[in-house]
């Protein structure tokens, strides 16, 4: 009976055992710097991917850019928007996992080692240290030791000058680009934290003990904990980070000119999961009228609290190339039937309203007519701005002329001796306007934006083609991070753990003087060859 009751305590032992021994066995695993150089690889692997692949955007540009068997292996991985997916937010908490236990195993070592040190130099003690050396001194030696120790640790002009400058930078930035609170702290977290680090960079003590002078220079002993202000600045970049992929949002806005909207569709890893497989042949051909239904077929739609109106869209090309040179729009932004905020925006130059970003991004055709835009001015009158639809017309107000638009060329060119277009790029545009008095012509011919010098011109009239405006849309990214900030932040502390870590090592020198004799002793943990050539230098100025 009794070992019939010993048999399951014996089995029920064996399984906790068991599971304290698979509990170690990950907590070893993750205890790992091989584990950390493979997650930083793999890291790095798929941030190429995602440097490679543009994420998050225009569906139309993807269809245009990829193949549809592309499309759909690289929408069943997420690559499209790929720091949003599962796999991605794995490998991210795996690594945070790593550094966090790797930290928790090592960091009390560290301050158990730095609680022990001791200031005095037993006798015989030197001869465990490197750096050692024995002489005499006439005069007050202990003196002479102490001030040279002295002036090793204080701040070189360089640093605070540097840092001076670096805290101006910051203000700058600040004044130049809208910064929150906690980014513009980030941004002077660098140059204060080195200041305040540069206090904690070493002290002498003194200690007399049996009839000797003990002298003890400490320095750096902050650089010891710099690898784990580096990995706590990697947690907090990967906490913000992880915060961006949780609460904020990354969409697209597609505006004609003119148009008013507060509908974004968000990007998600299966973004274009619905986009019809003909999609690339309707591009192939140039249009960009059946957009919306693409975004309408199944996206996800948000409102946001105010509403973005584009009042023009400009886009300008390199002579004689096609290449599109630069594109921007002029945006407002509308809160309860009010104007709240208005800018032009380009690439890298977004609007900023309520920490959400409206970066330029892509461009394209409606495929619906658009109006011209003709620019009248005349003796007398100030200049006055119309709009019509191309075979539209309009009387010039004070007068009775009547200008008629005829016709619209987005790319003029001429072609065996007649008037041609080259291409459906808004490149050269031009349009054909006549002015007529009843049934009198009185002028006619062709108006370039390009080239304001072929204006129209009549002896009562100067005409001038501004825009073919409301024939375009303005592609706008859209993006909330509201983990930017301690992202941020956690650069910020990054940049001071690697130069305490990469430019600092922690230095010990000891000093032990009995009445003329000098017993110096030296250690770092670290860079020795730099460490040997300042304690020559201590001791041979010691000895001249």
């Amino acid at each position: 009976m009794e070992k019939q009751a010993d048999q399951p305590q014996s089995g029920g032992k064996d399984r906790s055992n068991k599971k304290s021994g698979v509990i170690s066995s990950v907590y070893d695993s993750f205890n790992s710097i091989k584990l950390t150089v493979f997650l930083f690889i793999a890291l790095g692997l798929v941030s190429i991917a995602g440097t490679i692949i543009e994420q998050g955007a225009d569906p139309a540009k993807y269809a245009r850019d990829y193949s549809e068997t592309t499309i759909q292996v690289f929408n069943l991985l997420g690559l499209f928007d790929m720091y949003h997916t599962p796999w991605f937010l794995t490998i991210i908490l795996l690594l945070l996992l790593n550094l966090i236990v790797c930290t928790i195993e090592r960091l009390p070592r560290v301050i158990r080692f730095a609680h022990s040190i001791k200031p005095i130099l037993e006798k015989g003690e030197e001869k465990h240290y490197p750096f050692t050396e024995t002489f005499r001194m006439e005069g007050n030696p202990q003196d002479q030791v102490e001030r040279l120790l002295r002036h090793d640790i204080r701040i070189p002009p360089w640093i605070i000058l540097t840092d001076i400058l670096s805290m101006v930078l910051a203000v700058f930035l600040t004044l130049k680009y809208p910064m929150s609170p906690l980014e513009f702290i980030a941004f002077i977290v660098v140059p204060i934290s080195y200041v305040v680090l540069l206090n904690f960079r070493g002290r002498v003590i003194r200690t007399e003990q049996d009839g000797a002078i003990h002298l003890f220079l400490n320095q750096w002993l902050i650089s010891r904990f710099g690898v784990y202000i580096t990995h706590t600045s990697i947690v907090v970049i990967f906490i913000g980070a992880i915060i961006g992929s949780i609460f904020g949002f990354k969409g697209y806005m597609a505006i004609e000119e003119g148009e008013t909207t507060n509908q974004m569709y968000l990007r998600e890893d299966r973004m274009i999961d619905t986009v019809p497989a003909s999609l690339r042949a309707m591009f192939s051909k140039g249009e960009q009228a059946g957009q919306a239904e693409m975004i309408n077929d199944g996206k996800k739609f948000k409102s946001l609290p105010f509403s973005i109106r584009c009042d023009d869209f400009s886009l300008s090309y390199y002579p004689n190339t096609g290449r599109p040179k630069d594109y921007t729009s002029d945006l407002a932004v509308m809160r309860d039937g009010k104007e709240i905020a208005k800018k032009t925006i380009e690439v890298n130059n977004p609007l900023i309203v309520d920490k959400i970003y409206f970066y330029q991004s892509s461009y394209g055709r409606t495929g619906k007519p658009g109006q011209v835009a003709l620019s009248v001015s005349s003796p007398g009158l100030p200049p006055q701005d119309y709009r019509t639809p191309v075979d539209g017309s309009f009387t010039i107000q004070g007068t009775g002329t009547e200008i008629l638009v005829k016709s619209f060329v987005p790319d003029f060119t001429i072609m065996n001796g007649h008037v041609a277009q080259r291409s459906d790029e808004m490149i050269n545009p031009a349009v054909y306007v006549m002015g007529k008095e009843g049934e009198s012509i009185l002028f006619s011919g062709w108006i370039f934006p390009n080239y304001p010098e072929h204006s129209v011109k009549t002896g009562h009239f100067d005409i001038r083609f501004k825009d073919y405006w409301g024939s375009q849309y303005t592609g706008i990214q859209v993006a909330y991070d509201p983990g930017v900030e301690t992202v941020w932040i956690g650069c910020s502390l990054l940049v001071v753990g690697l130069l305490i870590s990469f430019f600092h090592s922690h230095q010990r020198i000891w000093a032990r003087i009995s009445g003329n004799e000098i017993v110096l002793a030296g250690t770092t943990h670290k860079n020795q060859m730099a460490f040997e050539k300042k304690f020559n230098e201590l001791k041979n100025r010691l000895k001249a």
